[in-house]
């Protein structure tokens, strides 16, 4: 990347992302024994820690629309603004349903924000270097989601669980202010006297054949992602009576090498394309996850979440740089709007699985059925999948 866009992105881009990464991070070992706290339910718990996802998806589509109207910055400044203000009325909370249904707003709000940024890497990344662009992103994502948990579990053994929900606030403040220092303001492509609806209408059809191929496997992908992410947490407390620090730790030992890899996937897609970062993270993640229910202690899962971080190190950033390939120019807060919400129908549904199905047969049946999705999201995009880097766009090397 040229020197300048770099040091901007660095500025305006990454530095927020991976302190909201980080604050959200924080949420994954306190969210099931948080939920734990308030109820004996592993569904009610599953509906808590999908409350995020809940969230993404009820607000992705109106995102778009927000875009549009509003510009980059100032959408991205809002999906901040709701994330503090649901955070910050969370703290005193005592009941599983209010509990949801505020995380389920603060989900609203990442959402606004995740949009905007996507929009935002998009323009200014050519497609020979959005693979690196994109997958620095997930990077970033994955530092946090290494930070995240190690600060969440200290944080929380060390002065409770409710502090925790108190750095997130400060943390999503800061990023706020470096929106404000930082980042340019955009302008969105005119309507030209077209309503919304409408635009939203012929988005949706003119790109039908891409949502129902890439799309349908961007939802395995997520189920997949977001299965396990919430599946070793719940089985190290439920099946290894792990206490939330050391759940901490184990998390952190997966999203660790995450955070050391994932430059991988951006070489590979702008080099070879898309489709060899997607193809071998997943069939390694589904191994991984194979592998959870026979592990008997912290350093076994340990070893195990750091395979599936390998894995997923792979995937980094894979599904935005495939959004970005397809979205029109003249529609693309309409489509990133869509392609966000029909991933987000994956991690939706994979906390409400792990939840139903741990219920209803045993955890370990639940974390078969992620794996079962890791295989078939390789599978899917083998067969069905076009390829998004055309030979015109192949970087160069020193570019």
């Amino acid at each position: 990347m040229e020197s300048n866009l770099r040091r901007h992105l660095l500025w305006a881009f990454y530095l927020p992302s991976i302190l909201t990464a980080t604050a959200w991070a924080m949420m994954v070992p306190v969210l099931p024994v948080f939920g734990r706290s308030l109820t004996g339910s592993l569904s009610l718990i599953g509906l808590l820690l999908a409350g995020q996802a809940i969230g993404h998806l009820i607000m992705d589509i109106p995102a778009g629309f927000i875009l549009r109207s509003y510009g980059t910055k100032n959408t991205m400044l809002l999906g901040v603004a709701i994330s503090i203000v649901t955070l910050l009325l969370l703290i005193p909370v005592n009941n599983i349903w209010l509990a949801t249904v505020l995380l389920i707003a603060a989900g609203t709000g990442q959402s606004i924000y995740n949009i905007a940024r996507h929009n935002y890497i998009t323009v200014l990344a050519h497609p020979q270097i959005r693979g690196r662009a994109i997958g620095l992103l997930g990077g970033v994502y994955r530092m946090g989601r290494f930070l995240g948990p190690v600060i969440g579990g200290t944080v929380a053994g060390a002065f409770g669980l409710r502090v925790v929900f108190v750095v997130f606030v400060v943390l999503y403040g800061l990023a706020g202010v470096t929106v404000v220092l930082f980042m340019r303001k955009t302008k969105m492509p005119q309507l030209h006297e077209r309503s919304h609806a409408a635009v939203f209408r012929d988005t949706v059809r003119d790109n039908r054949r891409v949502f129902a191929t890439a799309g349908v496997g961007q939802v395995f992908a997520q189920l997949t992602r977001t299965g396990w992410t919430w599946a070793i947490p719940l089985y190290a407390a439920e099946v290894l009576q792990l206490d939330v620090g050391t759940i901490g730790y184990v998390v952190g030992a997966g999203a660790a090498m995450d955070a050391l890899l994932f430059y991988t996937s951006g070489v590979l897609m702008d080099r070879f394309g898309r489709k060899w970062a997607i193809v071998p993270a997943f069939v390694v993640q589904g191994f991984g996850v194979l592998l959870i229910p026979f592990t008997g202690s912290a350093l076994a899962l340990g070893a195990v979440a750091a395979l599936i971080g390998t894995g997923n190190a792979t995937s980094s950033g894979t599904m935005m740089t495939l959004g970005g390939d397809f979205a029109p120019p003249a529609t693309r807060g309409e489509f990133l709007g869509v392609w966000r919400f029909i991933g987000d129908v994956g991690a939706t549904s994979a906390p409400l699985i792990v939840g139903v199905v741990a219920q209803a047969v045993v955890l370990q049946a639940s974390v078969f059925t992620i794996a079962g999705f890791g295989f078939g999201t390789a599978l899917w995009f083998v067969l069905l999948v076009p390829e998004t880097l055309h030979k015109e766009h192949l970087a160069v090397p020193g570019d």
